[in-house]
């Protein structure tokens, strides 16, 4: 009797504790929302904004691999919470849009990059720090090992080698900025243009596609896998120049589907979707490259809509709000809207970029 009751007794506290840590974390997601989108002046969003991103990039917040909102505590308890090779692309995020000397802290913090488990993923945290001049030879190197290890029959890359028939958008995204900065142009192009059969109307790429049968999978409109795709055209002059006919293409074709408020939908084709952040920044991104191609107003003023709608959708700490959590597998898309790393560097990159065109903003385009 007395062994049921202190048994008992053990599972309340757990229940209690998990109860305890949902709560908080329901109560600290409202609390950060009040006064969302605040922001009317693109100097001090942009410092918020590059603020939160220094002190991510020290303490990074964790990107959950699931959707669960109860009982967090056991997925933390099973090791389900969180993921590393998550985490490796949410630190290049943050890299791409901070400064050389922040870069060259993070290397300092982590001595241990790429040296065991390396995942694909992490080529994305790879080309980041090449961007920013920090990357050791000796790293590099063994990231480019890891990509060439994994190029199979087809001479290009699979996401994962249990999978090696499928091919994911998410990769374009992941190892083309790499591989063109390190000279591999050849490959990176070949990865690209593998994926025009996954493209409909020649121009929305699938979430994947099985090269076995030569069909896509997975929807067409997914905001963060255009978004990938679009991160392995443009964040290279060398990608840029390969893909520009890609660029412009894609850029006028998105225009449409642009809302009223200047973002995307998380699934684009649809205006009634929740709005996206992740999505929303490649494609302003995109925008950017595609005024410096042609010349074309139309992309510039389609920017800063969307940078309008990252300020609105920025908490009042500086923090992007409503980005998707990570995918769960083809077909299976989060419906977790909240602050993301990846999605901090990723609009404080596309701010930054836009920054030299503000002249035009002020005088044409408001």
């Amino acid at each position: 009797m007395i062994i049921s009751i202190y048994i008992l007794g053990i599972v309340g506290v757990i229940a209690f504790a998990g109860m305890c840590v949902d709560l908080y974390h329901a109560f600290d997601e409202w609390q950060q929302r009040i006064h969302i989108g605040r922001w009317n002046n693109r100097e001090q969003w942009q410092k918020a904004v590059e603020n939160k991103a220094r002190q991510w990039l020290v303490k990074s917040p964790v990107v959950q691999k699931t959707d669960q909102n109860r009982w967090v505590l056991w997925d933390m308890i099973r090791g389900n919470y969180s993921s590393h090779t998550i985490q490796s692309w949410q630190d290049g995020g943050l890299i791409l849009g901070l400064s050389k000397e922040d870069a060259q802290l993070y290397v300092k913090h982590h001595p241990q990059l790429f040296s065991k488990n390396i995942e694909i993923d992490q080529a994305f945290l790879a080309f980041a720090l090449k961007q920013q001049s920090v990357l050791e030879e000796e790293k590099e190197s063994l990231m480019k090992k890891k990509l060439v290890s994994y190029i199979d029959e087809n001479h290009t890359i699979p996401y994962r080698k249990v999978c090696p028939q499928i091919r994911f958008v998410d990769t374009i995204g992941l190892v083309c900025p790499f591989l063109y900065c390190i000279g591999e142009r050849e490959l990176a192009d070949k990865q690209i243009a593998e994926y025009d059969k996954a493209l409909y109307q020649k121009v929305f790429p699938a979430h994947a596609f099985n090269l076995s049968v030569q069909l896509p999978m997975g929807v067409f409109d997914w905001g963060r896998g255009i978004g990938w795709y679009i991160l392995g055209l443009i964040l290279t002059p060398e990608g840029i120049q390969s893909q520009r006919e890609r660029i412009l293409h894609l850029a006028m074709n998105l225009l449409p589907f642009q809302r009223p408020q200047g973002g995307f939908s998380c699934m684009i084709f649809n205006q009634e979707e929740r709005y996206e952040s992740s999505g929303s920044a490649t494609i302003g991104l995109l925008f950017v490259e595609a005024y410096k191609l042609s010349g074309d107003i139309q992309f510039l003023k389609a920017a800063f809509k969307v940078e309008g709608s990252l300020m609105k959708a920025t908490r009042r700490n500086g923090a992007l709000d409503y980005a998707q959590g990570d995918t769960k597998g083809i077909g299976f898309y989060s419906n977790k809207f909240s602050i993301m790393p990846f999605v901090q560097g990723i609009s404080l990159y596309f701010s930054k970029k836009l920054n030299i065109y503000e002249y035009l903003w002020k005088e044409d385009l408001s």
